[in-house]
C-alpha cells in the first residue's frame, strides 16, 4: 500500500508523546511491508519518503497512492480540501481516513477562544462528506466524530506503548535512589499543559508530607513546563524535559505510574503514559477518566481511580501501596502483560491497516 502521512508533523527528537505515537504508526507501517510518504513534516524518518513539492508535480503523485492519512488533533487539517470535488477527482480518488487523537474542545487547555474552536468544529463538518474512515484513540472520540462531525465509518484504535523499548530490566537512571523502604512515584507528560492536574498532585504529595512520610513516598516529575515548584513539599522532584527515547531508564527507577487530569477535553484521550507506565512494570493510579477506566477494570483495579478534587484519596491510595509491596508487583507484571497481549503498537497498526484494507477492497 502507498500511503500519505498527512498533517503529521514529526520531528525526530522531540519528548512529546505525539512524536512518539508518528514516529510507532510509521515503523509499524513499515514493518507490515506499505510505502509510507510524509507530507507537512518537520523531519523525514529513514522508513519514509516525502511527499514532491510543486502543486503539479503533487496532484500528478496523489493518483498514485492508495491512501491519504491525516492525523487529527484538535484543528482542521491543513492540506484538507483535496478530499472534496472538484479536487477529489483530480487527485484520483484516493482512501481518506483520519486519525483522531483528540477533538476541538481540546483549544480550552490552550486558551483558544470559543468562536475559533466553533469554528474549528464547523469546518470538520464541512469536511466530514470526504472522510471515508476515522480512526479514534478513545470511544469518546468515536461517539463525538460520529454524532457532532458526521462521520459515517468510525473505529476505535487505542494508543499503546512498545515493551521491547519499556521494559522493567532497563538499567534505571542513577539520580533516583531505590529502596525497599520507599515507593518513587512518577509522572511524566508535558506539564505545560492545562488539563493535567498538579494541584491534585501536589497537595497529595504535601497530605504525604507533613505527617513526615516523605522518606517513604517519594514523588519524581519528568516533562517540559512545570513552573511554582517552589510551592512544592520537599518529597516531590521535577527533571525537566527528558527525550522520549530515554524514558524507559526512569520509569525502570519507579514503583507507581501517576495520571492525573481535569474533568472536561482529557475525558476524550488515549493517555500514552499509561500504557508506558504498564510497560515498564509499574503499578498505575489514575484520575476518574474514561479510558483509563476501561483499562483498570481489565486490570481489576478500579480501586486505583482517584476523584480529581480529593488530594487526600490520592494520598491514602499511595499509602497503601506503600505498605503492600505484593501487590505493585502483581499489578506491575499484570500491566505489563496487558500491554504485550493488547496495548501496544503493532496492535494498533495491524488493526488501522486491516480496516483500511477492508475499505480499499470494497469501497464505501
Amino acid at each position: 500500500m502507498r500511503l500519505v502521512y498527512a498533517n503529521a508533523r514529526y520531528e525526530h527528537h522531540s519528548a512529546e508523546g505525539g512524536q512518539a505515537h508518528m514516529r510507532q504508526f510509521i515503523q509499524n507501517a513499515g514493518a507490515l511491508g506499505h510505502e509510507i510518504f510524509l507530507w507537512h513534516g518537520v523531519d523525514q524518518h529513514p522508513l519514509t519518503k516525502p511527499v514532491p513539492q510543486g502543486r503539479l508535480e503533487r496532484i500528478r503523485f496523489f493518483r498514485t497512492v492508495d491512501v491519504i492519512y491525516y492525523r487529527i488533533e484538535w484543528k482542521p487539517p491543513i492540506g484538507a480540501k483535496v478530499i472534496l470535488p472538484p479536487y477529489r477527482r483530480m487527485i484520483g480518488d484516493p482512501l481518506i481516513v483520519w486519525e483522531f487523537n483528540t477533538v476541538p474542545e481540546y483549544g480550552r487547555v490552550q486558551q483558544a477562544p470559543e468562536p475559533l474552536i466553533e469554528s474549528f468544529v464547523a469546518e470538520m463538518k464541512r469536511l466530514a462528506p470526504g472522510v471515508n474512515l476515522a480512526v479514534c484513540v478513545s470511544r469518546a472520540i468515536q461517539k463525538y466524530v460520529h454524532e457532532k462531525l458526521g462521520i459515517a465509518r468510525t473505529i476505535v484504535v487505542p494508543n499503546g506503548s512498545d515493551p521491547e523499548l519499556f521494559r522493567p530490566d532497563v538499567a534505571p537512571v542513577k539520580r533516583v535512589q531505590k529502596s525497599p523502604d520507599r515507593i518513587n512515584v512518577v509522572w511524566i507528560g508535558s506539564a505545560n499543559l492545562g488539563w493535567h492536574n498538579f494541584d491534585l498532585l501536589r497537595d497529595a504529595a504535601w497530605s504525604i508530607w507533613n505527617p513526615g512520610e516523605g522518606d517513604r513516598i517519594v514523588f519524581h516529575i519528568i516533562g517540559p513546563g512545570m513552573q511554582r515548584m517552589r510551592e512544592a513539599p520537599p518529597n516531590l522532584n521535577y527533571y525537566g524535559s527528558e527525550q522520549y527515547l530515554l524514558l524507559p531508564a526512569w520509569l525502570s527507577a519507579m514503583d507507581v505510574g501517576l495520571n492525573v487530569y481535569h474533568p472536561g477535553p482529557a475525558d476524550y484521550s488515549s493517555p500514552l503514559k499509561i500504557f508506558d507506565y504498564m510497560a515498564s512494570g509499574l503499578t498505575v493510579v489514575s484520575t476518574e477518566q474514561p479510558q483509563a477506566r476501561e483499562v483498570f477494570q481489565q486490570l481489576g483495579q478500579t480501586d486505583l481511580l482517584v476523584p480529581s478534587d480529593n488530594p487526600e484519596a490520592l494520598a491514602n491510595v499511595l499509602r497503601s501501596l506503600s505498605t503492600d509491596r505484593d501487590r505493585l508487583h502483581r499489578q506491575g507484571a499484570a500491566g505489563r502483560k496487558l500491554v504485550i497481549d493488547q496495548y501496544n503498537w503493532r496492535r494498533a497498526a495491524r488493526d488501522t491497516f486491516a480496516e483500511i484494507d477492508r475499505l480499499l477492497a470494497k469501497p464505501i
